[in-house]
């Protein structure tokens, strides 16, 4: 039986025939009781929302942020300006953190997640691409752009009380990338392409 018509357990590897699933379905293994599918994943709409998120991901950091005018002070900031105030204030160790968590790892996602679908779509350094899924089982729960956003939203309810504040271009877009993160995630199952890719036939 060719191996795209089987699914194993990430858990206990039981094999198991795989059927379609109705919307709200999920499947789960006999023998460990663990949910093996639930039949969003999908590699075709993963490649177009990891391409969006990737675009979203550069508008979010390239455009301002948010404008603070307090007692006739503006100031914009940006993502890679409030990385810096962390540098300037001595918060080095924090300063290197916020970076890896909302920009290297969501970044290097992503562009793993492209790489690796058109890799195995055209056959081609499919042994770089197989090491690249099994980092991203690893590096994936690393993104952090959910908690990010919610601790400027926490931080901007706070200064609203004492301050203006307008939402930039880099804020909208920051959000619907969170979105996007999230669809990446649902569509790009990591148990599915792991067992996939050694398929010599396959193509995702």
């Amino acid at each position: 039986m060719p191996q795209r018509e089987l699914l194993a357990c990430p858990y206990c590897d039981a094999l198991y025939q795989r059927k379609p699933l109705r919307p709200g379905e999920n499947a789960y293994c006999t023998d460990c009781g663990s949910k093996i599918d639930d039949g969003l994943a999908d590699f075709r709409k993963a490649f177009i929302y990891a391409l969006t998120a990737l675009i979203l991901f550069i508008i979010a950091n390239s455009f301002p942020f948010i404008t603070l005018s307090l007692s006739g002070d503006t100031t914009t900031i940006s993502v890679f300006s409030s990385i810096k105030a962390l540098f300037d204030n001595d918060l080095h160790i924090l300063g290197v953190l916020v970076c890896m968590l909302i920009i290297v790892m969501p970044l290097w996602y992503l562009l793993a997640v492209l790489w690796v679908i058109i890799s195995f779509r055209y056959r081609f350094l499919n042994e770089i691409s197989h090491k690249f899924l099994h980092w991203m089982t690893h590096m994936a729960p690393w993104n952090m752009l959910e908690v990010y956003l919610i601790g400027v939203i926490v931080t901007l309810v706070k200064i609203l009380q004492i301050a203006s504040i307008t939402f930039q271009p880099g804020f909208w877009a920051f959000c619907a990338l969170m979105f996007c993160s999230v669809f990446v995630t649902l569509r790009f199952d990591l148990s599915d392409a792991i067992f996939l890719a050694y398929e010599e036939d396959y193509r995702l």
